[in-house]
């Protein structure tokens, strides 16, 4: 007998939604040392990525030892350490054998690790590497941030002035692009390379 099981065409979510939460209150969390697994753990939306029956599920789980070994602390630069994972995964062994289970690989923490800094990005848009060279986890500082957006920016400008150029074209010859580029996206390609 063959049965045929429902299908759909929408995948499951990989990560819940947005959190709306101010600047100032990501700051005081950051402060906090289990600031961003708690936001996490307590919103209800990402109940089904942060729990897993009456535990932590395994990102959260690795994300809030992580933190537990400094993942958050600042020096007097303001600027966070990289953790090992190997001691995250120390921490995570010793928790699950006294509660009787298997323990887990240096390589399944870096994975869950990778789930939780996408949940971050998704939830509050802060980003955690895992570094699987270093094998160590990181919060991303000022510094490093500004030259991101700085490589990226430098990647796209190019791009964005062959647009400008396009649009300006079609505006001046009468073109319709609104079924390609709404005008909010024209007028923020052009506020763009204005600014460089």
């Amino acid at each position: 007998m063959t049965i045929n099981f429902p299908r759909r065409e929408k995948a499951a979510a990989k990560v819940g939604p947005r959190l709306e939460i101010s600047p100032i209150e990501l700051q005081s969390l950051l402060r906090n040392q289990h600031g961003l697994s708690s936001i996490l753990s307590n919103a209800e939306s990402w109940e089904p990525f942060a729990w897993k029956g009456s535990d932590l599920s395994a990102p959260l789980r690795a994300l809030f030892a992580a933190e537990a070994r400094g993942l958050l602390a600042r020096n007097a630069a303001e600027n966070t350490s990289p953790v090992p994972i190997a001691d995250i995964t120390a921490d995570i062994n010793t928790y699950l054998i006294s509660l009787g289970k298997k323990p887990v690989t240096e390589n399944a923490v870096l994975s869950n690790l990778k789930s939780a800094s996408l949940y971050l990005n998704a939830a509050l848009g802060v980003s955690l590497v895992p570094d699987r060279t270093a094998m160590t986890v990181r919060l991303v500082n000022a510094v490093e941030t500004a030259e991101n957006i700085e490589r990226y920016f430098d990647q796209i400008k190019c791009k964005l002035d062959k647009l400008t150029s396009q649009v300006k074209h079609a505006e001046a010859c009468g073109y319709d692009v609104s079924r390609v580029l709404s005008a909010d996206q024209v007028q923020g390609a052009k506020l763009l390379t204005a600014s460089n």
